[in-house]
């Protein structure tokens, strides 16, 4: 068994942890075995990398790419995929790097993330000369694409997405020695102010939507590279110091809603969505402005543990892009030259990992619902905080009212989710929708079992008027992700769900299974009739 270093730039920003130390048992109980101490971080983030730079190699295309979006974006994964491999010590020489070059020199690019992925690629390539052209023709595209001071894909209205590789990719043209116009680098400093959110103080992805972490963080970190590209310009660097107290406003509601496992969306909630450009996107800020801390949260130890969590046995996680953004986290790609992370020891003890579980297709789906709603809002999130009635004690009848809506009853798809909007016949954006329906369970011995539910947004869940399960996301996986396990005696027991709708779809639909997600051989008897009646005593 071979045993290799340390890459010195890990070792620099990663803390070994402190061994488990178990507490003393009372004297009459057994001892209990001794729990192996957790290997120290530096050398996880080195296996997981490892690990995920060659699952990264295994999906390379024998002509050298990686696909995705090329009709949009053609090259720009390629050139993401190359840039991560670079930045994760693999070597312009090997095969892999070379198959890759050869397909993106002989690609067209066409869009702002393009041209900006392959500058950021051609900057961690290290050979300036080699590189000249190309990177001066996409820096001429960027100059020529921005519009108001900011960039857009390359048909459609502007966002701070786009924006934010651009920026990127300035700071590549730059480092590559070619000279970004001052006139480009000042509409950026005066346009990014507009996009600021007034009323939260982050940045939003697009005009008239929530402020969310990550944009806010990548913005703080595009203004980091604003300052770098302004200095020595008198009337740019005036312009940023302009700008400052937005910038401390939007890093103080980064820093005051930072969570590396949830992307916050707007005042209350969060979103599972983009969750791994959000941690690059932490990355960024938190490198080029050299920050080891962001607020009190140590960023880089808390996002390297979650992403090692969430790293799948094959090394990947999940996407081919969703990897590259999980590796450049990890290597702190922004800030750190290429230097090899080196191999890993087979033999690191680490804990198994849960194994996710999703319910058998053929589970009883819950159809049969009374329904009331929606009531909105516009400022969101306020409704799932403080909803107009309270589910714990609402007693759910056919034709009855609750806080001005009237209960009716309805019936899902059979077949997956439904969209509420269409069912209910009114839209229900920013607004609640509240469902309700009794489970009957006949056993003598309760039923352990699992409800499952399709929800996209944010949720409250209760049974038998006790909360069960609730969520603030926004933008969620609309996959029966949401399990509750349940154990359900005999007798009729009451469902609750107060579900929310941010954009698009108001999702819902439900299941129920035994505890390892199967069908159950003796189902309950599940409907939205009358409430049962109070049992006397």
């Amino acid at each position: 068994m071979r045993r290799y270093h340390r890459p010195p730039v890990l070792a620099h920003y990663c803390c070994a942890l402190a061994a488990v130390v178990a507490s003393r048992a009372p004297a009459q109980d057994p001892p209990k075995a001794a729990q192996p101490p957790n290997p120290p971080l530096v050398a996880r983030v080195n296996r997981a990398i490892a690990h995920g730079v060659k699952q990264l190699r295994s999906v390379q295309g024998a002509d050298g790419k990686w696909g995705g979006a090329e009709d949009a974006h053609p090259g720009g994964m390629t050139a993401l995929c190359t840039l991560t491999l670079l930045k994760s010590g693999v070597r312009r020489g090997d095969d892999a790097i070379q198959r890759a070059l050869r397909a993106i020199y002989a690609t067209e690019f066409k869009s702002t993330y393009g041209h900006s992925v392959r500058l950021m690629m051609l900057d961690a390539l290290g050979l300036p000369e080699v590189a000249r052209e190309k990177a001066a023709a996409s820096l001429d595209f960027l100059v020529a694409n921005q519009v108001d001071g900011v960039w857009a894909y390359p048909t459609g209205g502007a966002d701070l997405s786009n924006t934010q590789f651009a920026l990127l990719g300035l700071r590549a043209a730059h480092r590559l020695g070619l000279e970004v116009p001052d006139a480009t680098v000042q509409n950026a400093i005066k346009a990014l102010p507009r996009w600021l959110d007034r009323d939260t103080g982050g940045f939003a992805y697009e005009s008239g939507r929530p402020a969310t972490g990550g944009i806010t963080a990548a913005t703080l970190g595009g203004i980091a590279v604003l300052e770098m590209l302004a200095k020595g310009n008198g009337p740019n660097e005036a312009a940023l110091r302009k700008f400052d107290p937005d910038r401390k406003r939007a890093a103080l509601w980064f820093e005051g809603h930072l969570d590396v496992a949830k992307n916050a969306w707007g005042a209350r909630a969060w979103t599972p969505g983009f969750q791994y450009p959000y941690l690059w996107a932490i990355e960024r800020y938190g490198g080029l402005t050299n920050q080891p801390k962001l607020g009190e949260h140590d960023w880089y130890t808390e996002g390297a543990e979650w992403l090692i969590a969430e790293q799948l046995p094959g090394g990947d996680w999940g996407k081919t892009e969703d990897t590259c953004f999980a590796l450049l986290f990890l290597r702190r790609a922004t800030v750190t030259l290429n230097e090899g992370v080196g191999e890993f020891d087979d033999a690191l003890d680490l804990p198994a990992k849960p194994v996710v579980a999703y319910p058998a297709a053929d589970t009883l789906r819950i159809i049969d619902w009374l329904a009331a709603g929606p009531w909105t809002d516009h400022d969101f999130g306020t409704l799932l905080a403080k909803p107009p009635f309270d589910p714990a004690k609402e007693k759910a009848r056919e034709g009855g009212n609750v806080a001005k809506k009237q209960w009716r009853r309805i019936t899902l798809k059979p077949e997956g989710w439904t969209n509420l909007d269409e069912t209910l016949a009114v839209e229900c954006d920013r607004g609640i929708v509240a469902l309700a329906t009794w489970i009957d369970w006949a056993g003598e011995e309760p039923l352990e079992a699992v409800l499952w539910f399709d929800i996209e947004d944010g949720y409250d869940l209760y049974l038998d008027g006790a909360r069960v399960a609730h969520d603030t996301r926004v933008q969620g996986p609309i996959d029966n992700s949401v399990r509750v396990p349940v154990s359900l005696a005999r007798g009729k027991h009451s469902l609750m769900c107060v579900v929310e709708d941010a954009l698009g779809s108001a999702v819902f639909g439900a299941r129920i299974s035994d505890d390892d997600g199967k069908k159950l051989v003796i189902p309950p008897s599940i409907a939205a009739g009358p409430p049962p009646k109070p049992t006397k005593r």
